[in-house]
């Protein structure tokens, strides 16, 4: 009897798995393929992560690859970052990324592959790697292409400078001595009292424009918060529409006391759902502020179950945070959390943040997760998470221009003194201070740099992971470049540990590193190890004191090649600043004054012109 009960038990089981299959379409491998593009960087093209910190899929059962996707994308297997890559896939797509890595081949013995090769097979077909070896043939997986992304960062920030030249004179804080109400009263039962009301007789107004320039002036904390808040509290009679509220112009007119407000609303959201992966920037703010160089003191944010968390919660594609002053910030949310924006989608520009951020994943000093452009950025302080957190941006698909962080960040996996978790993006120009403190994916500039561009940029913080993929400038370097970079900071980790890069899967090129490496494991003076990665023309200076190091005190620029004596014919972006971030090396930029690489100093070591202006405020 038990034996029957038990057959007919698996009987049961089988039918469920027939007819669960019977209600989903199979998957297409090779629309999967295509889909699972954006996988490649970490668990690479045929399945084989470059990475043992990632799991390695190909081979693996169809049903068994689905469920688990599915099981990332209900929340049932807490992973946020693999949560995010498949929250916006639909079933069927599913389906398809699962086939296209169950057709791959799957753990083969030397004696399999040296079979495959006698049948004949091509070398595509001739398996995954042998036991611990690098996957066989194939050739280097795919790169995403920049070319378009960058000019669209690049127009943005045109954008952004023109928009910024518009403004002829500043707003003082006159404006402001026709607010006179009491903070006890709200005469027009709006939801603001009248001590922060422009308009304290009309409910469907709180701002002015006093000044005619198409900027409300913005005079206190409360009538800040008023942007995203204005009318939202129960039995208030405010009837300004929330979408003209969120894509007017501000002007912040004076320095603002935050502290004012227990817990400050964010000006966009994430919507019901908390998460900007479903909505993205439907909720967030469409119009234009600016600071104008106000500080704005004391901010106090606590969402600790919120997406998008910071000043502002979302910024919209057409939004435009410019010239804020943030100091003394403490915020506290758990995906996409940064002191200035949580989630910006649009541009970035100028600004600087002081204090403590913390939350899960997507955790940046100036902000958390960003698709969107950060130019001339600056922040300080401390930043802690778990997954994707950086010293400027925790989780970025967008790009980084001239910008700099000198934070304390501290997270398990993915973390950078700039740029946690760089997907697609663009860092150019641009550098980190501090220290950084994790485990895996640990770098000094970035954690992990997926299909990513590094330009003209450097990290002097000390970096320590107590796990895999260690770097100086970046931990994991997977289908990425990196040129015209270095880190000084001394790097100790567990295994896999370089003075420039952990583990590079990708480019390192025209670079250096100058600090000490130390390791329980693999590593070394560039890379700690290369996975069909490459290192052109770069060096591991003697200040790592190790007979293996180069001193680039006693080398040229014409040595290296990387400032040459007789002017390039072409690659001129490798050689040259592109000052005005155009894209281009424009013929007045074309002087070995503003060649990429300055060696001036007999004794030191080659320093970078092109970072030079990175930060914040200037002037």
């Amino acid at each position: 009897m038990r034996l029957k009960t038990v057959l007919l038990g698996l009987i049961a089981f089988a039918f469920l798995l027939v007819a669960a299959d019977t209600t989903i379409a199979k998957g297409d491998a090779e629309r999967g393929k295509r889909l699972a593009r954006d996988c490649f960087a970490c668990h690479g093209p045929d399945g084989y992560s470059p990475s043992p910190v990632n799991p390695k899929i190909g081979g693996q059962h169809e049903r068994y690859i689905f469920m688990a996707l599915q099981q990332y994308k209900e929340g049932s297997r807490t992973h946020s970052l693999m949560r995010g890559s498949v929250l916006g896939r639909t079933d069927q797509e599913l389906e398809d990324i699962s086939a296209y890595y169950a057709s791959q081949p799957g753990y083969l013995t030397r004696r399999e592959i040296r079979q495959r090769k006698r049948d004949g097979l091509p070398a595509e077909e001739q398996g995954g790697p042998a036991a611990g070896g690098p996957p066989q043939g194939g050739g280097a997986p795919p790169k995403f292409d920049h070319s378009d992304q960058i000019a669209k960062y690049n127009s943005m920030l045109s954008q952004a400078v023109y928009d910024a030249s518009q403004i002829t004179a500043q707003v003082d804080a006159s404006v402001c001595a026709a607010i006179t109400g009491d903070t006890a009263s709200d005469a027009d039962n709006d939801g603001l009292a009248d001590a922060f009301d422009a308009a304290p007789n009309d409910a469907g107004e709180f701002v002015t424009d006093v000044s005619g320039d198409g900027f409300y002036e913005i005079c206190s904390i409360q009538q800040f918060e008023a942007i995203g808040s204005f009318g939202s509290k129960e039995g208030t009679s405010a009837t300004l529409d929330r979408t003209l509220r969120m894509s007017r112009n501000y002007q912040i007119v004076r320095d603002l006391d935050a502290s004012a407000i227990e817990n400050f609303e964010p000006i966009g959201d994430c919507g019901v759902e908390g998460n900007c992966m479903i909505n993205f920037d439907r909720f967030g703010f469409q119009g234009i502020v600016d600071g104008q160089g106000h500080v704005i003191r004391g901010l106090r944010i606590s969402k600790p179950g919120g997406g998008g968390v910071g000043l502002f919660g979302v910024l919209g594609q057409s939004g435009t945070a410019r010239n804020i002053v943030l100091e003394d910030a403490i915020v506290f949310g758990r995906g996409g959390v940064g002191m200035l924006v949580g989630s910006n989608f649009g541009i970035v520009y100028r600004n600087r943040a002081q204090g403590e951020v913390a939350g899960v994943t997507a955790i940046g000093g100036l902000v958390g997760g960003n698709g969107g452009l950060v130019a001339y950025g600056e922040a300080s302080g401390t930043a802690s998470g778990e997954q994707a957190t950086g010293g400027l941006i925790g989780d970025m698909r967008g790009a980084a221009y001239f910008s700099k962080a000198n934070m304390q960040v501290a997270a398990s996996r993915g973390m950078g003194g700039l740029v946690g978790l760089n997907t697609f993006g663009f860092i150019l120009s641009s550098y980190a201070e501090g220290s950084i403190i994790g485990s895996n994916d640990v770098g000094g500039l970035v954690g992990m740099n997926t299909d990513g561009k590094i330009r003209n940029s450097y990290a002097t913080n000390s970096v320590e992971g107590d796990g895999n993929n260690v770097g100086g400038l970046v931990g994991f370097n997977s289908l990425s470049d990196v040129r015209n970079s270095y880190a000084t900071g001394s790097v100790v980790g567990g295994d896999t540990v370089g003075g420039l890069v952990g583990r590079n899967n990708g480019t390192v090129k025209r670079s250096f590193a100058a600090g000490s490496v130390t390791s329980a494991g693999t590593s070394g003076g560039i890379s700690g190890i290369i996975v069909e990665g490459e290192e052109v023309k770069s060096y591991w200076s003697a200040a790592a004191q190790s007979k293996d190091a180069a001193d680039l005190a006693r080398l040229s620029g014409n040595q290296t090649g990387w400032s040459p004596e007789q002017p390039p014919v072409g690659d001129l972006i490798d050689y040259y600043c592109d000052n005005n971030a155009n894209g281009f090396i424009d013929p007045d930029e074309r002087s070995p004054d503003n060649y990429v690489w300055d060696f001036g100093s007999a004794s030191e070591p080659p320093s970078l012109r092109c970072a030079e202006q990175a930060g914040g405020q200037q002037g």
